[in-house]
This record gives C-alpha cells, structure tokens and sequence, in this order.
C-alpha cells in the first residue's frame, strides 16, 4: 500500500477533515481565558484585540479566581496543546465508530476502512487507543482537571458509541453534551456558557438531522423527539445556571445588540445548510451537513469573540473556518476520502 493510500485510509478512519471544528472549539475558549474574560467572575469588556496573557490580578481578585493554567503557557503553545486536545479525542471518537460497528458496516458501508480491508481490526485498536493517549498528553500539558475533563468526555465518547446512538433521543444529546464538555479542557470554571450552549445546540441539530439523513435505526419517532427536546432543555438550564451562579452573564458595559451576531450566524448555518444539501439525498447529504457543520463552529466562535471586542482574536479563527474548510476540501479531492454511497440492485 502506497503512502497516499495509507494516508487516506488513516483520515477516513478518523475523519481528521472535520476535526477543525472541535479545533476551534477549544481555541476559541484559550483565546477567551487568555483575554481576562469569561473564568469565574462577572465578564468585563476586554482590551482591544489582545493575544497577550491575562494581566495581574488584584490581590483582592487574585483571592478569589485563580488565573488559568493556560494563561500561564506562551499563546503557541497553548494554541498547540488545545490542538492536540481536539484532534486526539476526534479521532479517538471516530475511529472507536468504526472499531465497534465493524459488522454493520460491513453490510450497509462497506467502503469503510475496516470492511474494505484497507486497515486490520487490530490497527484500528491501535489508532483508537493512541488517539486517546494523544489527547490526554495534551491535557496534562494545561493541568490535572484537563486530564480528568479529557477522560469524561472520552468516556462519554464511549457511552455514545457503545450505547448512546442505539437510541436515538440519547444518541443526539449525548453527541451535544461531548462538544459542549470538550469546552471545558482548558478551565473546567469557564463561567460564560452561551457559546457552550450555542455549540451543544448546533452538535445536537446536525446529529439528530444527519440520523434521519441517513436513515439509521431505530427511526425518530414523536416520543422520541420529545425526549430529545426535554435532554437538551434539561442540558441548556444547566449551562444558564452555571453562567448565572460563575457571574458570566453578558457584560453590562457593552450593548445588548451585539449578542445578535452569533445568533445571526446560527440563523444562517440553516440557510446554508439548507441549500447545500437541496437536491442530494442520504449520506451524500450527510456527509456535506457534516463538513458545513464543522465550518460552522469556528464561524461561531469568531462571532462571540468579534461580540466580546477581541477583533484579532476573532480573525484568527475565522481565518481557521474558511482555511480549514479548504484544507478539508483539499484532502476530500486528492484522497477520496467522501466515498461513494451504496448502490443496491
């Protein structure tokens, strides 16, 4: 097998083409921390656009909130750590799919890499297993409650793949709970939840449409969207009462209309998504719901910082939407890694 092959086969096992998404997830919480805003205290309007680390607290303050770890790290290498964070659990996550559903993806995806033969069973072990190691080095590299964090949400990984996607109601919270907990790596105190709520509630609309998409059983039935509905409100006043109870609500000096534009980017993933896939049906539609999903998550991360005032900060991952969306595009092209869905006779 060619080195391209191998490489190709290795990013279809992990799906690393929309990882940038969980990428900028956790970079867009560095950023916040590292600009003073959003750990454990009433939000204050930042400095414009600073990269910098947070700067010295009152003793006062300093009694109270403890300056995050990751504050304390040079921006590249927390950039770098969150990275590897991200990237580790994707592919730890996705690979374990694979791993588990060998046998139904031998009847209903056999052009994945393990049904193909492109990859042994016992390899793919392998690659889930280092991709769980991977991410936890990079935790440890921020502190011990990252490492703990990085173990919950690779154990909810677990539950979703073992248990979680076998019912449908569950299978789509639980996939919003992990994006939302994932948030929480670089300071398990961040006390500004709205973009927290924000992506577990875009995590939980894309699996839940991605189920139907690809017409996975069991089906959605109304008592199962009705349990859907009560997980994700019962989830989303969770995140309010932590932001309420940590002091991270809006901030009072900066004008109320500014929350719009993340909304407003929201509203626009269901134009978008709506259109791209108009016209295509079944994995096909699912598979390009996925890779705008991904986009998207950066976009509303850039929205909420651009609202908060950190314009640079911004710019860097809006810069990582569009250049990850590239990039994705890119390897899909060179590797075929989209695949093509199953024709029946």
């Amino acid at each position: 097998m060619s080195l391209l092959s191998r490489l190709a086969t290795a990013i279809q096992l992990t799906r690393l083409t929309i990882a940038f998404g969980a990428v900028s997830d956790i970079w867009f919480v560095i950023l916040l921390l590292r600009s003073g805003m959003g750990q454990g205290r009433p939000l204050e309007p930042a400095a414009h656009g600073t990269m910098g680390p947070v700067p010295p607290l009152a003793p006062l303050e300093t009694a109270a909130v403890a300056v995050p770890a990751v504050a304390a790290l040079p921006l590249p290498a927390a950039l770098l750590a969150g990275a590897v964070i991200a990237v580790g659990l994707f592919a730890y996550g996705a690979s374990l799919n694979d791993v588990m559903d060998v046998r139904h993806d031998a009847t209903f995806t056999p052009d994945r890499p393990i049904p193909a033969g492109r990859i042994g069973h016992a390899q793919a072990m392998v690659v889930t297993v280092g991709s769980l190691i991977v991410a936890v080095l990079g935790a440890a590299w921020i502190g011990t409650w990252s490492v703990c964090i990085t173990l919950l949400v690779a154990a909810g990984l677990l539950f979703y793949n073992a248990t979680g996607k076998y019912i449908p109601a569950v299978g789509v919270v639980s996939m919003g709970l992990v994006h939302a907990g994932h948030m929480f790596i670089p300071a398990e105190d961040l006390s500004f939840t709205w973009p927290v709520w924000m992506v577990m509630t875009h995590a939980t609309a894309v699996a839940a449409i991605v189920h139907v998409l690809e017409d996975k059983r069991p089906r959605f039935d109304r008592r199962g969207v009705a349990m859907a509905v009560t997980g994700w409100l019962f989830w989303s006043l969770v995140l309010l009462w932590i932001a309420r109870m940590g002091g991270g609500q809006w901030p009072a000096e900066l004008p109320a209309w500014r929350i719009a534009l993340p909304l407003s980017i929201g509203l626009a993933f269901v134009v978008v998504a709506r259109h791209k896939t108009s016209g295509l049906e079944g994995r096909r539609a699912a598979e390009k719901l996925r890779r705008y999903g991904a986009m998207w998550q950066a976009l509303y991360g850039a929205a909420w910082l651009f609202a908060l005032g950190l314009t640079h900060e911004a710019m860097w991952l809006g810069a990582l939407a569009f250049g990850g969306f590239a990039v994705m595009t890119l390897i899909k092209e060179i590797t075929g890694v989209g695949g093509r869905p199953v024709a029946y006779r």
